[in-house]
């Protein structure tokens, strides 16, 4: 059985899944190839365009949601897409099927779902397309196509949106979060341990504040704590290049009782979600998920339009704040549990009641299971 598992190279978000379900593909013993959607079909100049768009957006997050909230109500650019790539891109997917042939294609990205689910129908090839819904509480217009064989998202919340946006029923699947094997597989820590473990103050209050894998993210809660001298530990992560580093060191101050760590992009997020007790910055999926599944509540500080949901989710089970439009509001939960750190007890008994399950391993039995069911 071969699986080909297509993701696209505009942050974390969607490549961390793919390669999670592409990992547990291979451990149930399906050949994989993992290929990024504009690479595959040698369009790498659409790529670096889309990216350079994407992290542009993300500097300005009022600005981002106002355009996508306008692209995503018009699906005039998916025709436009998916007629450019069946006139200029099947000589490209035809060698490359000739290439690996694979039996079921995943995808993490509508570019990829819908567009290389159309192409293979325009040319009459019947090979399912299976996409996962990376943004997990809902998604954009553009993933919506009757030619999927499966969609795949991880909350109910999620499957009422597509299914109003007119997804066909019998595509709509819940399914597991595929959760990256470095959070999956690795041993349960205590705050304690973790902060042993990475050389952090043991006893002191910890937020974890998250630049997302692209590294660009506000530094607002940063100098609201240092404004205020707050006594605490900071840990911040991300994609920092050397232009974000030498700005967060300039908003440090030696004498504030705020001590705060750069470790910038890790591998073992796990140690990271692990030693904190609050994670703050953008709404990214994966860094919510995982927050949720780690008992650790989320700070909202940023909105990216596709991502709004994750904000009246994690308000409505009590797991963490939307303080996306209130730079103040956020400086004062944080100031709250700094004082009143046992009051985060309260909040683990809503963790329990996420109905989010977390399995890449059952996410690709699944896959494997419906399509030997065709």
């Amino acid at each position: 059985m071969k699986c080909l598992c297509l993701y696209v190279d505009g942050g974390k978000g969607h490549y961390v899944p793919a390669k999670a379900v592409h990992d547990a593909l291979i451990d149930l013993g399906v050949d994989c190839e993992f290929d990024e959607f504009f690479d595959y079909l040698d369009i790498r100049w659409m790529g670096r365009i889309n990216k350079m768009f994407w992290r542009t957006m993300l500097k300005f997050p009022d600005l981002e949601r106002r355009i996508s909230k306008h692209n995503d109500s018009d699906s005039n650019g998916m025709e436009y897409a998916i007629r450019f790539a069946n006139r200029h891109c099947q000589r490209m997917l035809h060698a490359n099927l000739e290439d690996f042939r694979p039996d079921f294609i995943f995808a993490t990205h509508p570019y990829a779902s819908t567009i290389i689910a159309e192409m293979l129908s325009y040319a009459g090839i019947d090979i399912p397309v299976y996409y996962f819904a990376t943004d997990v509480f809902s998604a954009p217009v553009a993933s919506i196509c009757d030619k999927l064989r499966g969609f795949l998202i991880a909350t109910q919340e999620g499957m009422d949106v597509v299914g109003k946006m007119g997804q066909k029923p019998e595509t709509i699947r819940l399914s597991p979060f595929p959760l990256q094997q470095s959070i999956a597989e690795s041993p349960v820590l205590t705050k304690r341990e973790a902060r042993q473990k990475l050389g952090l103050d043991e006893n002191r209050f910890t937020l974890q504040l998250n630049l997302g894998g692209e590294g660009i993210g506000s530094l607002s809660l940063l100098k609201g704590i240092i404004r205020h001298d707050l006594d605490m530990q900071i840990v911040i992560i991300g994609g920092i290049d050397k232009k974000e580093r030498s700005r967060i060191e300039k908003i440090i101050r030696q004498n504030s009782r705020t001590t705060v760590h750069v470790p910038g992009f890790v591998n073992n997020v796990n140690d990271y979600l692990a030693a904190s007790d609050i994670i703050a910055g953008r709404a990214g999926i994966n860094t919510i998920v995982e927050a949720i599944y780690a008992h650790r509540p989320f700070l909202i500080t940023e909105l990216v339009y596709t991502v709004i949901p994750s904000a009246d989710y994690i308000e409505k089970y009590k797991v963490g704040w939307n303080c996306s439009d209130n730079p103040e509001k956020a400086l004062e939960v944080v100031k709250y549990y700094t004082e009143n750190p046992l009051k985060l007890d309260d909040l683990d008994l809503a963790f329990g009641k996420v109905p989010i399950k977390y399995s890449a391993k059952d996410l690709a039995q699944l896959l494997i299971d419906d399509f030997r069911s065709i």
